[in-house]
């Protein structure tokens, strides 16, 4: 059965030690030997460097992943401390494996930077928005009467205004040289000019 270990870091006889290549820390061991002195076969994960390493045989593999600490929670790390066949002293870290309370951690920071922040912003966006709808409604109340007001004062001030008797007027029914056409496809009623009198509201045979 083939066993693997990703190291982080790694000390022996309080050295620090790693790859013979680079001297990266960042090392994967594995052995799918049957036999406790093999070697296992060290791959460095930072510039990609294998070997055979006589010194972490298979047993000394299989003794750092029966013996670490393993984690519970997001702040534990996989620590392991074994003694090579020389006797020396081998300890360091293995890559952390995913827990429930890993997952739990990330719930609670995508929560508190992405979603939290996100709801908030859209809930500023929605009050902004409620707000300048009824800044606009209140204004769209208000420009009738205020319109109707001012045309009031002005016509009492003018002494009165209506529009002038067209003598003469366009036979062909228009208002004063336009007409408005009623029309599925427009919004509002476009205005046109007649084509009999040419705007001008006069019968052009008069």
């Amino acid at each position: 059965m083939a066993i693997t270990i990703k190291v982080v870091w790694m000390r022996c006889k309080g050295e620090p030690t790693g790859c013979p290549e680079c001297g990266a820390s960042h090392i994967e061991f594995s052995t799918s030997q049957p036999f406790d002195t093999w070697p296992s076969w060290g791959w460095c994960i930072t510039c990609g460097h294998s070997w055979e390493d006589t010194v972490i045989s298979t047993s000394v593999v299989r003794a750092i992943r029966s013996g670490s600490t393993g984690r519970r929670k997001a702040t534990d790390s996989d620590l392991f401390a074994v003694k090579l066949p020389n006797g020396w002293l081998l300890e360091g870290e293995l890559l952390p494996e995913i827990t429930i309370d890993d997952v739990r951690q990330i719930g609670k920071i995508y929560w508190r930077r992405i979603v939290k922040p996100a709801a908030r912003k859209k809930k500023r966006q929605l009050k902004r928005a409620v707000k300048k709808g009824a800044t606009k409604a209140v204004k769209g109340a208000l420009a009738g009467p205020a319109a109707l007001a001012l045309r009031a004062d002005w016509e009492t001030r003018a002494g009165g205004w209506e529009p002038p008797v067209i003598e003469n007027p366009c036979p062909a029914g228009c208002d004063r040289g336009s007409y408005d056409l009623d029309t599925n496809i427009h919004e509002d009623s476009p205005r046109v000019t007649c084509s009999f009198c040419h705007g001008t509201g006069v019968d052009p045979t008069a």
